[in-house]
């Protein structure tokens, strides 16, 4: 019984002192084994052999404690589950870690320094080693070997990342969707500066080409709208004004075509002061006289000029607003805003429908004015494109707008600071309008 207890204890003991080494972190382990190593080599490679019974129980000794210090490192390293792991708690892991902080600040001109100086100070122990003697030399091959090979991979991975920089830097140039660095960059080095720098320039191109795209197809539409839209009642007028040289019309058939003239000159005339218009605000030329407005007393007497063309259609106008609602705006030109969106309502909504417009001061001090409608026409994907110039919900273009009410209206919002949003959900047409607020 007491046998076993001793045995048990004599276990336990030998499990503690197990356990206090591989306390010791795994390449500590590994370096004093190779320094014992290297002690017994020295003492076997004496040149004078020396017998007797002393000598030989040294040398035995020190064999039997290299053999059980490799064996119980061969044992630890076996029973090391995570090696990852044990690794990265090495003294070598740690410095190669703080170096790698360290250096990170490091500029690139830094590096190179370092690199010349260390390649020096390799040179000058090698000198030294020269002068120690054979085991110096074999230590200082060995840890030039350690060297030459971190800084081997250091400089390929450095080459293999400026090679792919430079395909990339040429397939940008070329015009083509170039593939941001394979090998992503660790640390603050200059190469994760450079591949970030290259992505943003990447993503700028890619947003560029897509805009330049969209600016061709609406430059087009543009120049297509604009000429049908002009066409028109200019058509009109040289048609009216051929038929009135016929001396044979009556005073009535002259009176209709002179009429017909008179319509379609106005209509060419606000088409042609809305162009103009729309295109001083493109070119960021306009003015404004921004005073103190309350932005509910001036949206009532829009609807109040307007309130002979709302009683003859057959939409219903609900207005939800807060009692006043105080911004700093050119009072004429917000009224032309609301000019252009209640008559988009009157020329787009479907018949006998509610038209909802409300007002409101939201927690971070900014207006939102809401205008929705139900549209006549059905709305396509591209919704955002209808505040676009001469843009319009009617494709066939048989409605009397200009096609640059919306945009009208946003330039002006943007002028003021504000946002100007447009969304579509089925048949529903809403117009979100963002100002600041006074107080703000």
């Amino acid at each position: 019984m007491s046998t076993g207890r001793k045995q048990k204890k004599g276990e336990d003991v030998l499990l503690e002192k197990v356990q206090s080494w591989d306390k010791i972190a795994l390449d500590g382990q590994i370096f004093l084994a190779l320094i014992l190593l290297f002690f017994y080599m020295s003492l076997t490679r004496e040149a004078r052999v020396t017998w007797g019974f002393i000598p030989f129980l040294q040398k035995f000794c020190w064999a039997f404690l290299v053999l059980c210090l490799f064996a119980l490192v061969s044992w630890v390293i076996y029973h090391k589950v995570q090696v990852r792991e044990s690794w990265q708690q090495t003294y070598i892991a740690r410095s190669i870690k703080l170096v790698k902080d360290a250096a990170g600040n490091f500029s690139t001109g830094s590096k190179a320094w370092f690199i010349f100086w260390s390649i020096g100070a390799a040179a000058f122990g090698f000198l030294l080693a020269i002068m120690w003697g054979g085991q110096g030399i074999i230590l200082y091959l060995f840890m030039l070997v350690i060297y030459l090979m971190v800084i081997s991979i250091y400089l390929l991975r450095r080459l293999a990342m400026f090679n792919q920089t430079v395909k990339i830097i040429e397939e940008i140039a070329q015009g083509k969707n170039a593939e941001i660095l394979k090998v992503k960059p660790k640390g603050k080095t200059v190469f994760r500066e450079i591949s970030e720098n290259l992505k943003t320039i990447n993503e700028d191109v890619k947003s560029s080409k897509s805009q330049q795209q969209k600016s061709e197809r609406l430059k087009t539409e543009l120049i297509t709208n604009v000429s049908h839209d002009l066409r028109t009642p200019l058509t009109s007028i040289i048609t009216s004004v051929d038929l009135l040289r016929n001396a044979e019309l009556s005073q009535d058939e002259k009176a209709k075509y002179v009429e017909v003239i008179d319509q379609k000159s106005k209509r060419l005339k606000v088409l042609i002061d809305d162009l103009f218009e729309v295109s001083k605000m493109a070119s960021g030329n306009i003015e404004l006289k921004k005073t103190r407005v309350d932005l509910v007393q001036l949206l009532d007497q829009s609807l109040a000029e307007l309130s002979e063309k709302i009683e003859v259609s057959s939409l219903k106008f609900v207005t939800q607003t807060d009692k006043e609602l105080l911004a700093s705006v050119d009072g004429d030109k917000m009224w032309r805003v609301f000019e252009n969106l209640i008559h988009n309502i009157l020329k787009y909504s479907m018949e006998n429908t509610r038209v909802y417009i409300s007002g409101h001061q939201s927690e971070n001090g900014t207006i939102n004015l809401v205008f929705k409608n139900i549209s006549r026409e059905e709305l396509g994907e591209n919704s955002q494109e209808l505040s676009q110039r001469f843009k319009r919900g009617d494709l066939s273009r048989n409605t009397n707008g200009s096609g640059l009410g919306l945009a009208i209206a946003q330039s002006i919002i943007e002028a003021h600071d504000g946002y100007f949003f447009l969304e579509t959900d089925g048949d529903l047409f809403k117009i979100t309008l963002v100002l600041p607020s006074l107080e703000v």
